[in-house]
């Protein structure tokens, strides 16, 4: 497998979401004590991308601060003007601020997760519930947490590229939680049953890197309908194999950090990690400059510290 940037662009025209609100979560004290665990990536000598967990040391509660506020200056730049909605930091819930794991959206229709660590569940709260069905007048708003006591779903898990629903099966996501994904998106935006794809990442665990990533997304993320972010390395081959990427017609751009593989796109611009690794900086760019996308580079290296990645500070809706 080529594991170099694919020059070959689609020539079908793109279609790309316009997203009108965004939902984040202010960072609250208790971040210090969040369970997740620092994923440190590294590469190995041919190049391949790798991750050793190991846990935190310590985080800069300010500089955190300072990180997500950037990620949030930068996003509001890209949707409309006073389309950013920061929730009020949840202090019994360390992880809090990691707001994508509390719902799935598309379009007007959304899934309330029921996270797969225990802890997080009240995550889920009124305020979330109150910003979709009373102050966006959402009325497709599905909650997993009152209508399964089995499935489980981390929205990190989640990945919408605007053709497929990707759904990784994982510590924090499991089979009955796919399942309910899939009942209520099957038949939404030209999407079938067969769209709704589940990803056996528990399996892939062997593999290099494969046991330092938390959430699909963590490893994989779309710039466009047609173009996947992917590691380099047995993992990501493995990866793109398990989700057929040249199959269902994505061109993969492979990365040999894994960190950058996680992006954000909103409204035509990628908001891609600024990570030390040149090589990942320069292929992002390239993809985007070929694709007509504009790039922001976000350092959010101290809020990675707790597994945050670009995605999870923030839902993008299009309503």
């Amino acid at each position: 497998m080529n594991h170099h940037l694919s020059t070959q662009i689609a020539t079908t025209t793109r279609r790309r979401l316009r997203h009108t609100v965004a939902i984040s979560r202010e960072i609250p004290d208790s971040f210090i004590d969040a369970i997740s665990f620092h994923y440190n990536q590294s590469a190995h000598h041919d190049g391949a991308a790798t991750a050793v967990c190991s846990q935190d040391k310590g985080v800069s509660l300010l500089k955190s601060r300072e990180q997500h506020t950037n990620y949030l200056n930068t996003l509001r730049q890209h949707i409309p003007i006073n389309k950013l909605i920061c929730l009020p930091p949840l202090e019994s819930h360390p992880d809090c601020l990691f707001v994508e794991d509390t719902m799935v959206a598309i379009q007007d229709t959304v899934v309330l997760t029921r996270m797969g660590h225990e802890s997080r569940r009240g995550e889920v709260d009124d305020s979330i519930k109150s910003v979709l069905c009373e102050l966006l007048g959402l009325k497709n708003v599905y909650d997993m947490n009152n209508d399964s006591i089995e499935g489980c779903c981390d929205g990190g898990d989640v990945l919408y590229t605007g053709r497929h629903l990707f759904v990784g099966i994982t510590n924090r996501t499991n089979q009955v939680g796919f399942q309910y994904l899939r009942n209520v998106f099957a038949h939404h935006d030209k999407m079938d049953a067969a769209d709704v794809v589940p990803i056996p990442m528990m399996s892939l665990q062997g593999a290099d890197s494969g046991g330092g990533v938390l959430h699909l997304k963590s490893a994989v993320t779309h710039i466009d309908e047609e173009t996947l972010l992917i590691p380099e390395g047995e993992f990501g081959d493995i990866l793109a194999e398990e989700m057929k990427v040249t199959e269902r017609g994505y061109t993969a751009v492979r990365l040999p950090d894994v960190l950058s593989c996680n992006a954000v796109v909103v409204n035509g611009h990628v908001m891609a990690q600024d990570s030390p690794c040149s090589v990942s900086k320069r292929r992002i760019e390239q993809a985007c400059h070929e694709r007509d996308l504009g790039v922001t580079f976000v350092d959010t290296s101290e809020l990675a510290k707790k597994d945050a990645a670009l995605t999870c500070c923030s839902v993008l809706l299009s309503v």
